[in-house]
């Protein structure tokens, strides 16, 4: 008998409780949002918003101002002599140098061995649908399958970039698809 009261009460207990939560997510989606994701229950709360910023908040999906989305790179470089692999995914650049602090950059290839490479070097980094590389401002300048380059150049598969006595073959470059 005892087994039947607690069982007719836990299954109550449980359908209340799945009540109220739905309950409470259909009131969440019913509330009106703004650009930042704020919810406001009452119109006052929405012209408190629009006191302080002095615009609008958008009330549609189609109103609203539309990101866009910054899509991923990914770079596989070898360094011929030694045959080492570095991979890198990034959204904006990569520094190369002989230096340990590649802090400005998104992603940083330290060169320990190389004494004729400059601390910050040069940097691959993307403009619109293209990778560039990019001299930092280096002593002994930076080379684009064996030509020195003066500003950006557009680099692809199976380049060599040639910094000091190192040079690194661009394996694969891949970016992030459109969805």
């Amino acid at each position: 008998m005892w087994y039947w009261i607690v069982m007719i009460v836990l299954a109550v207990g449980s359908f209340l409780m799945l009540a109220v939560s739905f309950a409470g997510i259909k009131r969440r989606n019913d509330m009106a949002v703004n650009v930042r994701g704020r919810r406001y229950e009452d119109e006052e709360d929405y012209d408190e918003l629009r006191r302080r910023t002095g615009r609008e908040a958008p009330q549609t999906p189609q109103e609203r101002p539309r990101k866009k989305k910054r899509r991923q790179w990914k770079i596989l470089l070898e360094d011929i002599d030694s045959w080492d692999k570095y991979t890198f995914t990034f959204y904006d650049s990569v520094g190369i140098g002989r230096g340990s602090d590649g802090s400005m950059y998104e992603k940083y290839l330290p060169i320990l061995g190389d004494g004729r490479v400059s601390k910050i070097h040069c940097a691959i980094i993307h403009k619109g649908d293209s990778l560039y590389l990019k001299d930092e401002g280096s002593r002994n300048g930076t080379f684009l399958n064996g030509e020195r380059i003066a500003g950006p150049a557009a680099i692809q598969r199976d380049d060599i970039i040639g910094i000091g006595e190192t040079r690194l073959e661009v394996q694969r470059i891949l970016r992030e698809s459109d969805q």
